[in-house]
């Protein structure tokens, strides 16, 4: 592990903490559960946190609710969802809310500490043949999504990627400057347009550089292609 993860459970039903603290290796430590959404917000907005998980199947059915206040309460959460239920429904509710991906019961530990640690860097954990499904789901949900509103819903790193694209930087140029993985760029690239709802990085470099994102548009278009 490059680091140490403190991960906190916000449920109502212990059975998952104890069985994350069973099976997860040195350096990860489980909190909770807290069953309190305020509570759990405080703890976030402290920045002893690093990623909390939310049980979707709450006795309570407030598992949304939950993710929703703690996104509310400190912009840098991240939130993974665990839940039996399956569908294109359920992945856009969740991520509607704030969560940045999903964790599945039967995961084995490997997969679980690959979830967590893509879940901290900002990734969307999800797999990419759902993305283009959900984002259409999203777009439904309301009034029509603006691509201001698009923008906004990127992430941190997200943002920082695109900005490298839109100054012209290859993909090895980005991974290089925020030390990084050439696939791990990639793999943000990939979120990136499935939030733009863009097909290209051509496509997402023009529509940020029309909403004043710095970069030279005919530099991005020689080197993102």
């Amino acid at each position: 592990m490059s680091r140490d993860i403190t991960v906190l459970v916000v449920d109502d039903d212990p059975g998952l903490v104890e069985g994350l603290t069973r099976t997860l290796p040195e350096g990860i430590s489980v909190l909770g559960p807290v069953d309190d959404a305020e509570e759990a917000a405080d703890r976030c907005r402290d920045g002893s946190v690093d990623l909390a998980i939310v049980d979707l199947d709450r006795a309570d059915e407030r598992g949304l609710e939950v993710v929703g206040s703690l996104r509310d309460a400190c912009d840098g959460a991240r939130v993974l969802v665990m839940t039996e239920r399956e569908g294109a429904e359920v992945v856009a509710g969740a991520l509607g809310a704030g969560a940045c991906g999903f964790l599945a019961r039967s995961m084995d530990v490997d997969d679980v500490v690959q979830t967590f640690r893509r879940a901290i860097a900002g990734e969307l954990v999800l797999p990419v043949s759902d993305l283009a499904v959900v984002v259409r789901r999203l777009d439904r949900r309301g009034p029509d999504v603006s691509n201001a509103d698009r923008l906004a819903s990127l992430t941190n790193r997200e943002n920082e990627i695109l900005l490298a694209l839109c100054d012209g930087r290859s993909t090895n140029e980005a991974a290089d400057t925020f030390g990084i993985s050439r696939m791990t760029v990639q793999s943000h690239v990939k979120n990136i347009l499935a939030k733009l709802g863009v097909h290209s990085k051509i496509e997402a470099v023009t529509l940020a550089w029309r909403h004043g994102l710095t970069g030279d548009a005919r530099t991005a278009e020689t080197r993102t292609a």
